[in-house]
């Protein structure tokens, strides 16, 4: 193109846009090696006659419209082919699809190219013609030999011509762009497609297919962000494609997922809150955008290019890490805002205005992909918020040190619990909390506070542990639940008479739900008996303390989630269904006369340290109730009998459905667990409580009678004669002392302690040998453990 009088630059510059810069982006392309890619693929694939008719129609549009430009070959086809089928895993069948797709791309693209290189071809004739009568304007012009009437027509020809060049070239451009459009839109459909449907990531089309992943990016988010929901869902599509091993830093974000999340990063940055908001709004179904771009931005594992934070910019060559500076500044000032304590009007409107900014970005979070929340910025940035103002002085003086827990309050409760339950489900950031130094202080504002919800909002920090025990997050879980429990256990007193004489349990039972579900995986890693998981860590009690049955920290964990009934059916059924496999395995043993019976067990062992540690911590529990007033002697020791029966049932019920092996049990066999659980649970729960009590009750030692009566039942259970009288026996098992007493027999305490001694003494002499020192009977043992770790059960 010639032009002598027509200023290229200055017509682009009014006329909105370069026809030619994106003609020639569009040329860029290699149509070509993109239906060579195709070809290959058809190859590999499994032919259909509908995939066929689909590929040669594609393939007849593209050899229509096909240039015969960027003929070369550089993409490794066979390369490619071998990569989808073996990293990816893509199957013959898909391969075919794949082959037509492409087969589209390659077709689009051509046709694009004819399309747009004929708009600049007609273009450039146009702006020549006017060229040339700009040429004859000016020339008469320059003569100067007409009237001043002529020379004003003349004048207005040449400001009329240079119009019409700066029109032609602003709708040639529009036409071209919309050719642009119409290709990028089908390109993303169909690699959408090819993704989602098919398996395959595109990677080797990206080099050649004409688009420009900045310039697309900034126009499908300023769409998006202007509610365009269309464009919402391409971006979605994108981040969507995101895999954990490029959030883990293991892998690079494509072209195009940088190019997204850098647009999303500038053009969001200077937009308020409430703009944020009403974006998100608009969204509809595809609402997750905003926060899931947050997340991206702000996870310090990915880099994408940086893009300056003007209208209509583009991403540059400079890299940017994941950070909470990237944020959009309104959220990092939301963070950052005082929070005023006074009760005047302003301080109080300030408050509430903070108050609403935060609860609006939990909101916006909270509509995200919980998968993204992986260890980011944002995530810790909203736990931290929700600490700081834990730890003011107005939440403090609220909550703490007082005679009563005060009302919640709602410029506080909803903030902090919108904050903490939007964080949660960042698993690594609640992990990170709860073992930073400021632990205690985050636990005790958790734990001593009277919310609105009665801890439903803050039992998320806690309600993921139990899932996570044994997959890919154990490691985090395991130390997230040892640093809580070691609280739990160390705090015990004041968590069980808080301000107001109130339980932890009773104020807020869904937090101490959530906890015990938590811990209920680590149950003996708290007891210190075998079967731990060892991404628990180290004992919570000193081993010292686990050989005296004393375990402070673990009869503090069992006390506290004594304090309510759903917490406690959890974690002390656990501890009781463990006690009765362990009883059960024992009594298996014994009843097949496996050797060395006759002596010290670890089985029993187990099953009376969580026996004891259950029964301390329900005691210690209802103890508490009587001492903040809220029952009388009385009626606490009818509540620890209910409890111990509700715990029982509980462990019996999970018991007797179990058979196999549990590690650190052994073998146990269903139906005799299910027997024994029947037979011994007198024995487990003790009789119900009658008559006055004494202001202090010890939990009772376990008599000679009852730990006979166990072993023998056991024996009973597994189908193992034992010689006893038929009078001591009721419904198939030996009857209790309260039992008895209501026969025409009647008991005597000395008579049925002998009976079942010599009963028991008879059975291990017979099988054991009945020698020096023979035979050694475990039921002295079982009352020595147990009676240890009740001893002294107040935490």
């Amino acid at each position: 193109m010639q032009l002598r009088h027509i200023d290229v630059a200055a017509v682009i510059a009014e006329a909105g846009g370069d026809p030619w810069a994106v003609n020639r982006t569009l040329q860029r392309g290699a149509p070509a090696q993109i239906s060579y890619l195709a070809q290959a693929f058809l190859e590999a694939g499994q032919h259909t006659a509908e995939a066929d008719k689909a590929f040669e129609e594609a393939r007849r549009r593209f050899v229509a419209s096909w240039n015969r430009e960027h003929g070369e070959h550089p993409i490794n086809d066979a390369a490619e082919v071998q990569r989808v089928t073996r990293s990816l895993g893509v199957q013959s069948p898909q391969l075919a699809k794949i082959a037509v797709d492409l087969e589209l791309v390659a077709a689009a693209l051509s046709e694009a190219q004819r399309h747009s290189a004929t708009q600049i071809h007609s273009l450039e004739g146009d702006l020549e013609n006017i060229d040339h009568q700009l040429g004859k304007a000016i020339g008469r012009e320059a003569l100067g030999l007409i009237s001043p009437v002529l020379a004003v027509g003349i004048i207005q020809e040449i400001m009329d011509l240079e119009q019409k060049a700066i029109d032609r070239t602003a709708s040639a451009w529009n036409q071209i762009n919309g050719i642009r459009d119409k290709y990028s839109n089908l390109l993303h459909d169909l690699m959408t497609q090819m993704r989602t449907k098919d398996g395959y990531d595109g990677a080797a089309v990206v080099a050649v297919d004409a688009e420009e992943p900045g310039r697309y990016a900034e126009q499908e988010v300023r769409a998006a962000l202007a509610g365009d929901q269309a464009a919402a869902a391409r971006v979605n599509s994108v981040l969507d494609g995101i895999t954990e091993e490029q959030r883990t830093g293991k892998a690079p974000l494509t072209a195009e997922q940088a190019a997204m999340l850098s647009q999303l990063q500038a053009q969001e940055h200077g937009m308020s809150v409430a703009d944020l908001h009403t974006a998100e709004q608009r969204l509809g179904a595809q609402r997750q955008l905003i926060g899931n771009s947050w997340q991206l931005m702000s996870n310090g594992a990915l880099v994408f290019p940086r893009t300056e934070l003007r209208p209509g910019a583009l991403q540059g060559t400079d890299p940017v890490k994941g950070s909470a500076e990237l944020l959009p500044a309104s959220i990092l000032q939301a963070f950052e805002a005082p929070w005023p304590i006074s009760k005047d009007q302003q301080s109080l409107l300030l408050r509430s205005l903070t108050g609403s900014q935060m609860r609006a970005i939990a909101d916006i979070v909270k509509h995200g992909n919980p998968a993204l929340q992986t260890n980011t910025e944002l995530d810790r940035r909203m736990i931290r918020r929700a600490f700081t103002l834990m730890e003011s002085e107005a939440w403090q003086s609220g909550s703490m040190g007082k005679s009563e827990l005060p009302l919640p309050d709602a410029s506080f409760d909803h903030p902090v619990t919108d904050l903490l339950t939007a964080a949660s489900r960042d698993h690594q950031v609640v992990h990170g909390m709860l073992t930073s130094p400021d632990r205690d202080n985050f636990l005790r504002d958790i734990t001593n506070y009277n919310w609105a919800d009665r801890g439903k909002s803050v039992a998320s920090l806690f309600d993921w542990i139990e899932g996570a025990a044994h997959g890919p997050e154990a490691g985090i879980a395991g130390d997230t639940a040892h640093a809580y429990a070691s609280y739990v256990g160390n705090s015990a007193s004041g968590l069980l008479h808080l301000p107001g004489n109130h339980t932890v349990g009773e104020m807020n039972p869904e937090l101490i739900q959530s906890m015990a579900h938590g811990l209920a995986p680590y149950m003996s890693n708290i007891a210190g008996i075998p079967g731990g998981l060892p991404e628990f860590g180290p004992a919570l009690d000193t081993a010292t303390d686990f050989e005296s049955g004393h375990m402070p920290v673990a009869k503090g964990i069992f006390s506290v989630l004594s304090t309510d009934k759903a917490a406690l059916e959890c974690f002390h059924g656990a501890a009781d269904e463990r006690a009765i496999l362990a009883e059960s395995s024992y009594a298996q043993a014994l009843a097949g006369h496996a050797p060395g019976m006759d002596s010290y067990d670890a089985n029993l062992h187990d099953a009376m340290t969580l026996r004891g540690l259950v029964d301390s911590g329900i005691h210690a529990a209802t103890q508490a109730d009587a001492e903040n007033h809220h029952t009388t002697q009385e009626e606490a020791q009818r509540n620890e009998y209910t409890s111990r029966k509700t715990a029982y049932e509980v462990g019996a019920r999970l018991a007797s459905a179990a058979a196999g092996l549990t590690p650190g049990v052994g073998a146990y066999l269903g139906p005799g667990v299910g027997v024994l659980g029947a037979m011994i649970e007198n024995d487990f729960i003790g009789p119900a409580p009658r008559g006055s009590a004494l202001i202090e009750h010890p939990v009772p030692d376990m008599p000679i009678g009852q730990a006979d009566r166990e072993i023998l039942n056991s024996l009973i259970a597994f189908g193992q004669p034992v010689p006893i009288a038929p009078e001591y026996l009721i419904n198939g098992r030996i009857a209790t002392p309260d039992e008895l007493a209501g026969t025409s027999m009647g008991f005597n305490a000395g008579a049925y302690d002998q009976v079942l001694s010599r009963a028991l003494h008879e059975f291990f002499s017979q099988h054991y040998g009945n020698g020096v020192g023979k035979p050694l009977m475990p039921d002295q043992f079982m009352i020595d453990r147990y009676d240890a770790v009740i001893k002294d059960s107040r935490p």
